[in-house]
């Protein structure tokens, strides 16, 4: 078995009651096996207020309008959006014909988008919708990497990317019943300069691992949230840390170690560990073996850490042993 160095946190922070988000930590997988090609359709509908699709060359952000077309079933088939080289925010209202689940897998209508973002930025996507259904969203990158997702019965369902760039795909179904739904995602393009505000420290963020992934015993775990991604865990907020298992067998409670920088602080205490098991609901945190977790973070998680730069870094393990890399995302508290 491979060995790895360990955050080697102090005592876990806080031990979390939870449960996997009903089916939309397994959102990547079912796209994975609707297609194998990650190619979209024209754009479909597209008429944006005030500008060409993207807002054009600076100035105030731009608004795209867009009604779903169908078929947008699947990554293959997903609905072009378009471009967006500087700020943008893409409203589109569609209708999922129906959902359900046959207890192995999803059986109603997908609705699959795609857009292009021409430089690293934020991603906010929220999805309201008319009814008593339960709508659940999702966000992947061009390789259908999930990125970020929520799974939650609350509406409107929101998901969040704090920096993202290139091919991204947002992902609506519905557990339960057919939906009118409007979507807006919205793209802040990020500030040129770098740099860190309110607290980010403006430290530069290293983009690969600090440490490999280290498999064991069949289990593979893979980090989602995407690297160098910016918490912001002001005023109450939180930030979702979430993994995948590949469909491997990954023993619970998974352990979830944060670590702040630099990382030769970690052996003295600079980290925290929190374990992350499958009980009764908790809007905190979820996980199942042979899918994954997240666990959302809030400003009091990281109050015992300390990083000058405004990184910090999160790793995932698995009961016996298995670790994902470790992996670095920027704070703002």
């Amino acid at each position: 078995m491979a060995k790895t160095t360990p955050l080697e946190p102090r005592p876990a922070a806080s031990t979390v009651r939870s449960v996997l988000r009903s089916s939309a930590l397994a959102l990547g997988g079912l796209l994975l096996v609707a297609c194998s090609s990650t190619s979209t359709n024209g754009a479909s509908g597209a008429s944006p207020d005030g500008g060409p699709t993207g807002g054009g060359s600076g100035g105030a952000p731009q608004t795209v309008k867009a009604a779903e077309a169908e078929p947008n079933n699947d990554a293959a088939g997903a609905q072009d959006l378009g471009s967006a080289a500087d700020s943008t925010t893409f409203v589109v209202t569609g209708e999922l014909a129906s959902g359900g689940n046959d207890g192995t897998s999803y059986t109603g209508d997908w609705d699959v988008f795609a857009l292009t973002l021409g430089a690293a930025g934020k991603l906010d996507v929220s999805v309201d919708w008319q009814g008593a259904a339960d709508v659940d969203v999702a966000i992947f990158d061009g390789s259908q990497k999930q990125l970020a997702a929520d799974g939650a019965t609350s509406k409107p369902a929101s998901a969040s990317v704090g920096s993202v760039s290139g091919k991204v795909l947002v992902g609506l179904f519905s557990k339960d019943q057919s939906a009118a739904y409007t979507l807006t995602i919205t793209y802040t393009k990020a500030g040129s300069g770098g740099g860190g505000g309110g607290g980010g420290g403006g430290g530069t963020c290293p983009t690969t691992p600090v440490e490999p992934a280290a498999p064991a015993s069949g289990c593979e775990i893979t980090l989602s949230t995407a690297v160098c991604s910016t918490a912001d865990v002001t005023g109450g907020k939180s930030f979702e840390l979430a993994w995948s298992t590949n469909t491997t067998f990954c023993e619970g409670p998974h352990k979830l170690q944060i670590g702040g920088d630099p990382p030769s602080s970690w052996s003295g205490g600079n980290a925290v560990e929190i374990s992350v098991s499958s009980q009764p609901p908790d809007a905190r945190a979820g996980m199942t073996r042979n899918i994954g977790g997240y666990f959302n973070i809030n400003a009091q998680d990281l109050a015992g850490l300390t990083s000058s730069s405004g990184v910090y870094y999160y790793r995932v393990l698995s009961f016996y042993g298995s670790a994902s890399e470790v992996r670095a995302f920027k704070v703002v508290k």
